[in-house]
């Protein structure tokens, strides 16, 4: 196939990024070296996307680099990398290199320099990141036909998918991530190696596969990949948790399209919904979470999504009254995450609603009304507080002065006309 024109490509670059890297060719050739943009960059300029990063293959060693650029920082030079930072941008270089000798099924055991480019690129893992750019020639290099791969959207190991798997066992959930992110499909030899080495997958360290996870979430469109790492049962080799007891509930996952595209806490609280059962859900996302390396953080946002959800959910009716909007929607939401937070985790409530149930949340319209009137919420938002109680009724017992404030607050979140001294002193007188 006639390729595409390597100045359009180059051309479809971002200044400043442009600027930089011709920069660093530049510095490189002085330097007798020869430099190439490679890897997911170029495929991304082939199928028309900005890229996100650019990674260079050169032919000088790290040492070498290290003296050409004043700002480095050696971030894998065990293995030939380094990273150029030009102001707040960096750019990963990593010399030519053949890799010997995988033995963990992650990485090479032993690193050989001063290798051709055309021995670089045998090293990758999948014909469309096996393209070479070189910015000052002009000039793109195919040598594992890629190019016709990305034209056939066809993801495609090179050389042997099990040779090439049983190297590093992370090829495969990267292979996976790509369907979601590209839209491509898998060549079918390919996709049976995944199944053949899982036991190398499995090696993998679980951080390296929530990276992976997360980024399938991202994607406008996670589910084709979701699905195949259900397939092959990816997910398993990492977690004790009990995934898809339920496959009724797996039938959910479409409505991740209809979530916030930037909501990533609204899409693991989907994800968990659908794969694990109402009855054991806070168990088993307590294991995942565990078990895949997730943040403290994530996992509490995540669960107090599904904990809300349901408890909406068991209550749909009485969303429809203000007082059931404040009672079991804005009062939680603001104890949890303040009230500045309402209006953000609504908007995900109303998505995660209306992508499980599959109709609109009616309620969604009666809660922006709500918070935007700003009622009393939580016990700051009182009237009074603990020293003006224990002013007026200086009987009244110290445990009991917790119960007091929240007799108060249950009185004004069903009727905020109440968060007055007089209302919330006979509260308390009533408590007496």
């Amino acid at each position: 196939m006639i390729g595409p024109d390597p100045k359009n490509l180059i051309s479809k670059i971002p200044s400043p990024f442009i600027e930089d890297l011709l920069e660093i060719s530049r510095a490189i050739q002085s330097s007798g070296g020869e430099a190439y943009l490679v890897g997911g960059s170029v495929r991304d300029l082939v199928l028309n996307k900005i890229p996100h990063e650019y990674d260079l293959a050169v032919s000088v060693s790290p040492e070498e680099m290290q003296k050409i650029f004043k700002r480095t920082v050696p971030t894998g030079i065990k293995h030939g990398t380094i990273t150029v930072l030009f102001q707040d941008r960096a750019y990963e270089l990593t010399t030519f290199r053949k890799d010997e000798d995988y033995i963990d099924g992650r990485r090479p055991e032993n690193v050989q320099f001063g290798v051709s480019l055309s021995e670089d690129l045998k090293r990758r893992d999948f014909t469309m990141n096996a393209l070479a750019l070189d910015l000052l020639k002009q000039k793109l290099v195919d040598e594992h036909s890629g190019l016709q791969d990305i034209e056939n959207s066809l993801i495609r190991t090179i050389g042997n998918p099990i040779a090439r798997f049983t190297e590093d066992g992370l090829r495969p959930v990267r292979a996976i991530r790509f369907v979601s992110s590209l839209g491509f499909s898998v060549h079918p030899d390919t996709l049976n190696a995944i199944e053949a080495c899982r036991g190398i997958t499995a090696k993998v360290s679980p951080e390296r596969i929530h990276d992976e996870f997360l980024k399938i979430l991202k994607n406008p469109n996670p589910i084709p990949a979701l699905d195949l790492l259900k397939q092959y049962r990816i997910l398993e080799l990492f977690t004790k948790s009990k995934l898809y007891t339920d496959l009724t509930l797996w039938e959910k996952r479409d409505g991740l399209t209809k979530l916030l595209p930037g909501s990533e806490r609204s899409k693991l609280a989907f994800f968990l919904l659908f794969v694990f059962s109402k009855e054991d859900w806070l168990p088993n996302s307590n294991l995942f979470f565990k078990d895949l390396k997730f943040s403290n953080q994530r996992l509490k946002d995540s669960q107090f999504l599904i904990k809300t959800f349901y408890s909406i959910s068991e209550n749909e009716t009485a969303l429809q009254t203000e007082k059931g909007i404040r009672t079991l929607l804005l009062n939680p939401i603001a104890q949890y995450s303040g009230k500045k937070e309402l209006p953000i985790y609504c908007e995900e409530l109303s998505s995660i609603w209306s992508a499980y149930w599959k109709k609109e949340a009616s309620w969604f319209s009666n809660a922006k009304d709500e918070w935007k009137k700003d009622p009393p919420l939580l016990l700051s938002d009182l009237a009074l507080d603990g020293n003006r109680i224990k002013e007026n009724f200086p009987d009244l017992p110290p445990q009991k002065l917790g119960e007091a404030l929240r007799a108060c607050l249950t009185k004004v979140l069903i009727d905020p006309k109440t968060n007055t001294e007089e209302d919330l002193f006979a509260v308390v007188q009533s408590l007496l």
